[in-house]
């Protein structure tokens, strides 16, 4: 009985940790119980770099802020070139991680992926080449040292799924950008 009443104190307390998509506003979660001031002015940055209707959510967590937008800005069917339209959008989270310093996890999130119609065999292999061509282009278009830089693959092992928040519906498909609050070495 014991073991149930501390099991129940512990969810509890998880869930007012967390503040969901709305309560605040309605693209950020916050994953803690102590606002990061870093992290909220580098999300605010963003906001005001990012081209306008660019479908994305800020999640707060211990680690930094995690900036999640949709595959589709960057990445059409199953291909691995980035649009010429999202460009603006890499441009913009390029600027900010000049001006701020921070390194960055390129975290890539496919489901999905049909592998009778391309080069890949799975999720994972297309979300790391995937992961692979953003990282390269901030890296050589946007001249940011590789050493600030992590690029990951999940494929569909990771996804927002609907029970974090409504605001997360279509973001199983993604490209997180994880901005260290921390200096992290290779």
């Amino acid at each position: 009985m014991k073991l149930f009443g501390l099991l129940l104190l512990i969810f509890s307390l998880q869930l007012s940790c967390v503040s969901f998509a709305g309560e605040m506003d309605s693209n950020t979660i916050f994953v803690s119980t102590a606002v990061n001031n870093k992290a909220v002015k580098i999300k605010n940055m963003l906001e005001e770099s990012l081209p306008p209707q660019t479908p994305v959510i800020y999640t707060i967590v211990p680690r930094g802020l995690v900036v999640s937008i949709e595959e589709s800005v960057f990445f059409q069917g199953n291909s691995i070139n980035i649009k010429k339209s999202g460009v603006p959008a890499l441009n913009a989270v390029i600027s900010v991680l000049k001006t701020i310093g921070n390194n960055c996890t390129i975290e890539s999130h496919t489901e999905g992926y049909d592998s009778s119609e391309g080069d890949f065999h799975s999720n994972w292999e297309i979300s790391m080449a995937r992961a692979n061509s953003i990282t390269d282009y901030i890296v050589y278009c946007g001249k940011i040292s590789p050493d600030r830089l992590f690029a990951l693959g999940f494929g569909d092992m990771m996804p927002f799924k609907d029970n974090v928040s409504a605001a997360t519906k279509g973001f199983d498909k993604r490209i997180d950008f994880v901005i260290f609050d921390y200096e992290e070495k290779r």
